[in-house]
C-alpha cells in the first residue's frame, strides 16, 4: 500500500479541474492532449497561447500562459522539455526558454475530466450481450489442452484472454451506471403517477429481464471458472515478445493477462470467502429497487385526496412567471404564494381586537396560537385520516398472480409430456424457463460442479411432481430449441420423470 503523502501528491493533479480558472486550464491542458498531435511533442507558452487562440478562441498573454503552466507542472500534469532550444536574440531565448510536455499522469487526468464533462444524466443499458460472448470465451479457453496449449499462437491466446476480460469490464461497468442513475430515479419524490407508470414499464422491466439473465448465466459462468485453471494459459500467453521498460522490467499488458485479474472475475461470479458474488449482489440490488418502488407506490396511493407532487405546477408557474412583465410578476407571487402587503391578521383573540388602521408600533402584542404562528393553519391538528381501500389493488394482483401461475403450470405440463431423455427437444419459451429452473436447481443442489446424478423437483397444481436427473456423460450434448434461440448443454444428460 502506497504512502499517504505520496497519494496526496498525486491528486494535487486534479486541482486545475476545479479551481477559479478551471476553464482555461482545461483549455491548456486539450491542446496537449486532444488526439494524438500533442502527445510526443513539447510546446513552449507562445505556441500554447497561440493554439489557445486558433483551436479554442480564447485569448491570452503568453506571461499568463506560461503562469499557468507553471502551475500545471507544480500538480504533475505537465513536465518541464529537457531538449535544448536555439535563440537568436534575448527576447526569442526568454520567449523560449521553456518548453512543456505532457505526463503520464496529466494525460490520464484529464481524459478522466473530459470523460467527466461529456457524461449525460441518461439511462444506459446494461450490456448483457456481453453475458454470452464471456461464455463463449471461457469455453474456448477451458477447451486448450496441453499439446494445443503448447501450439497456439501467443498473440491469438492473449487476443482471447483479453477480449474475455473486456467484455466483463464493460458488462460491470454498464452495470454499475445502471444502478447509479437507478438510484436517483428511486430517491425522486416527485415522481407523479404518469413518471411512475414510464419508469415501471420502461424500467423495472426491463431490469427483470437483466436480473433473469444473469441468473440463467451464472451457474454455467461458476462451472466455466471452477474448471479453468489460468496459469498455463497466461504463460503461454506470455510467451510472444513483450514490451521492456526502462527498468527492465516487463510492462504491463492489458487486463486478464496477470493472474490477479482473474481474482476480480471469480469474486463477480463465484464470491469469495466471508463475501458474497457480485452477480448475487446484482439480484439482491433489484430486490431492493422493487422496495424503494413500492415506498413511492404506497405514496402514490395514500395521497388520493391531494397532488403527490408539485413538480408540473411550479414548472407551469415559473413559464408565467417567464411571460409576465414587472406589474403581472408581482400581481402573480401575491396570488400564488398569498405575500401580500403587511396587515394585521383577523382571530379571535382575548380582549378588544385592535383596529385594523392602528399603527404596528403602538399596538399591543398579540398571543398567536401556536399551530397559526408555526405552520399557518387555523383547524387542530389530530384529525384520524379516512380508510383507504385497497380492494381493486389486491384483486388486480391476484388476478395477475393467477395468470402467471396458470402459465407456469401449462408450463410444467409441456414438460411432463417429454418423460425420458430431453434430447433435440423443441419446447415454448416458457417451457424453456422451466426447464432452465430446475436446471439451476440441480446444480445448487450438488454444490458445484456435477459430478453424480443431481436432482430438482417442481410440483403441478394436481399434486403431482415432475423431477428432472442431471447426469454428468462426458461427450455428450444436450439441445433444447425454443423460440428464443437453441440451448446446447455440454457432457450433461437431462432426464425428466
Amino acid at each position: 500500500m502506497s504512502a499517504a503523502p505520496f497519494d496526496r501528491l498525486r491528486l494535487t493533479a486534479l486541482r486545475y479541474a476545479v479551481n477559479d480558472e478551471a476553464e482555461q486550464y482545461i483549455a491548456v491542458m486539450r491542446v496537449f492532449a486532444d488526439g494524438t498531435a500533442g502527445l510526443l511533442s513539447d510546446l513552449s507558452a507562445r505556441e500554447v497561447a497561440e493554439r489557445l487562440a486558433q483551436e479554442h478562441g480564447l485569448e491570452l498573454d503568453v506571461d499568463l500562459v506560461d503562469a499557468r503552466l507553471s502551475y500545471l507542472v507544480q500538480a504533475g500534469n505537465l513536465a518541464r522539455s529537457p531538449r535544448e532550444t536555439e535563440a537568436r536574440s534575448i527576447r526569442e531565448y526568454l520567449t523560449t526558454r521553456a518548453r512543456y510536455q505532457l505526463t503520464q499522469r496529466g494525460e490520464l487526468v484529464h481524459r478522466q475530466v473530459e470523460e467527466l464533462l461529456g457524461a449525460a444524466d441518461e439511462v444506459r443499458e446494461v450490456s448483457t450481450e456481453m453475458l454470452g460472448g464471456i461464455l463463449a470465451g471461457l469455453r474456448a479457453l477451458r477447451d486448450y489442452d496441453p499439446a494445443t496449449l503448447a501450439e497456439v499462437d501467443p498473440d491469438l491466446l492473449a487476443g482471447q484472454v483479453a477480449t474475455v476480460f473486456a467484455q466483463f469490464e464493460r458488462l460491470v461497468t454498464s452495470t454499475r451506471s445502471f444502478y447509479a442513475s437507478l438510484s436517483q430515479v428511486l430517491s425522486r419524490y416527485d415522481l407523479g403517477r404518469e413518471d411512475f407508470q414510464a419508469f415501471k414499464a420502461a424500467l423495472l422491466d426491463y431490469l427483470q429481464r437483466f436480473v433473469d439473465q444473469v441468473a440463467r448465466s451464472m451457474p454455467q459462468v461458476a462451472e466455466l471458472l471452477r474448471d479453468l485453471d489460468p496459469a498455463p494459459l497466461l504463460a503461454r500467453a506470455g510467451s510472444g515478445a513483450r514490451l521492456l521498460g526502462l527498468d527492465g522490467e516487463q510492462a504491463r499488458r492489458s487486463t486478464g493477462l496477470d493472474e490477479a485479474d482473474w481474482v476480480d472475475l471469480r469474486t463477480w461470479f463465484l464470491g469469495a470467502p466471508g463475501r458474497h458474488s457480485d452477480a448475487d449482489e446484482v439480484r439482491a440490488l433489484a430486490t431492493r429497487a422493487m422496495r424503494a418502488l413500492l415506498v413511492n407506490l404506497r405514496r402514490l396511493a395514500t395521497s388520493t385526496d391531494r397532488e403527490v407532487s408539485r413538480y408540473a405546477d411550479l414548472l407551469r408557474l415559473a413559464g408565467w412567471f417567464d411571460d409576465s412583465d414587472a406589474a403581472q410578476a408581482h400581481a402573480l407571487w401575491a396570488s400564488a404564494f398569498g405575500l401580500y402587503s403587511c396587515r394585521h391578521l383577523g382571530f379571535a383573540a382575548d380582549g378588544e381586537p385592535a383596529a385594523a388602521t392602528s399603527s404596528w408600533w403602538r399596538a399591543p402584542v398579540a398571543d398567536v396560537p401556536v399551530m397559526l404562528r408555526s405552520s399557518g393553519e387555523r383547524k387542530a391538528a389530530g384529525v384520524t385520516a379516512r380508510r383507504e381501500d385497497y380492494g381493486p389493488v389486491k384483486a388486480q394482483r391476484l388476478r395477475e398472480r393467477a395468470v402467471a401461475e396458470a402459465a407456469r403450470a401449462r408450463a410444467l405440463e409441456e414438460l411432463r409430456s417429454l418423460v425420458g431423455v430431453v434430447c433435440d427437444a423443441e419446447l415454448s419459451d416458457e417451457a424453456r424457463q422451466q426447464l432452465l429452473e430446475l436446471h439451476a436447481r440441480a446444480l445448487s443442489e450438488a454444490g458445484g460442479p456435477v459430478r453424480a446424478t443431481a436432482r430438482a423437483e417442481a410440483a403441478l397444481p394436481d399434486g403431482s411432481r415432475i423431477r428432472l436427473l442431471v447426469t454428468p456423460v462426458p461427450g455428450a450434448v444436450t439441445t433444447v430449441r425454443s423460440p428464443a434461440g437453441t440451448l446446447a448443454l455440454h457432457d450433461l444428460v437431462l432426464e425428466l420423470a
